[in-house]
């Protein structure tokens, strides 16, 4: 089942930070299906120790969930509660007293052998409603594969005879938790378009981590067209049903693309990336990465599943504007 909803414990990785290598702590489920890659102890000033230290080792490796022992420690300052509220991970919170927190977060309480627990969760896509929007994914998904099917042959059909194989682009992109992941693409460029896109960077006509040249010259001849109809995303749905993505969520960007983000803006590692989206449906077209970031916060503090089908339903009608609007 966690493989179904893209979400498998077993492949998720921890950060320790104060748990003794004899504590009790390391037996809870929790913990015991998920890979411990790295663990800190700081006997003084934790929260500053915590910010730097643990930024060290997100930096150096991939972590999905953070534990940190609190001892009697039952309140922590507005500075450390705003750097876990744009933490994009996971994180438990083990003290001996009841924690309190100022910031309304998503998070679960108990109590283990005298100890506090608190389970705090940064993604809005969680529990129930994160299982109602794979169900509509992997719905609309099969649904739509005869569509898709339909489309993508022709296209695939044409390509091999301007340009041959591969007929599939893999990139690396950021996923949820800042995992990576290899997206699909229909290949409208030239083999080995993107290690050319450094040499190409006085071109670009948007800014920040967005990447537009008019006239690329690595495009393949009547590729242009496929990608002014988003037809070279539509190998994506397979990205879905795999649980790397959404049909509607923030755009995943390239890894090299980090140096971008801001702490706030690294909240949109918190749900999964998408096919689709409020710029899309927008401003698709757009050269600013303000307006990415404008958007991508929007969605995310606002999302529900009537705003995905919402996004959904207008998808095809922005696509059709943005093709007239670009003749």
């Amino acid at each position: 089942m966690s493989s179904v909803l893209g979400r498998n414990p077993s492949k998720e990785t921890v950060l320790l930070v104060n748990v003794d290598t004899s504590s009790q702590f390391r037996e809870m489920r929790l913990l015991k299906f998920r890979k411990i890659v790295s663990e800190l102890t700081f006997e003084n000033n934790l929260e500053e120790n915590i910010i730097e230290q643990s930024e060290k080792v997100f930096k150096a490796t991939n972590i999905n969930l953070l534990v940190i022992n609190l001892k009697n420690i039952s309140e922590l300052s507005s500075g450390f509660e705003e750097y876990i509220l744009n933490l994009n991970k996971k994180i438990l919170f083990i003290s001996e007293n009841e924690i309190m927190f100022k910031n309304n977060f998503i998070f679960r309480s108990t109590k283990f052998k005298d100890q506090h627990l608190v389970y705090l969760n940064n993604d809005i896509q969680y529990g129930t409603k994160f299982i109602a929007k794979r169900f509509l994914d992997i719905s609309l998904t099969v649904l739509l594969s005869p569509i898709i099917l339909l489309i993508l042959i022709p296209t695939m059909i044409y390509l091999l005879i301007q340009d041959g194989k591969p007929l599939l682009h893999k990139q690396t992109r950021v996923g949820l938790h800042g995992k990576n992941f290899t997206m699909l693409k229909v290949r409208s460029m030239k083999k080995n378009s993107h290690d050319q896109r450094g040499n190409l960077k006085n071109l670009n006509k948007k800014k920040g981590p967005l990447y537009k040249i008019e006239n690329d010259p690595r495009l393949i001849k009547g590729m242009n067209f496929i990608r002014s109809l988003s037809i070279d995303e539509l190998p994506q749905f397979y990205n879905v049903l795999r649980g790397d993505m959404s049909i509607v969520g923030p755009r995943p960007l390239f890894p090299e693309d980090n140096s971008f983000y801001d702490k706030h803006y690294i909240r949109r590692l918190n749900v999964l990336p998408g096919i689709t989206g409020l710029l899309q449906i927008n401003e698709r077209n757009t050269d600013e990465f303000e307006t990415w970031f404008k958007y991508d916060l929007e969605y995310i503090e606002n999302w529900s599943i009537y705003l995905d089908l919402k996004i959904i339903l207008y998808t095809p009608f922005s696509l059709l504007k943005s093709k007239t609007k670009g003749r």
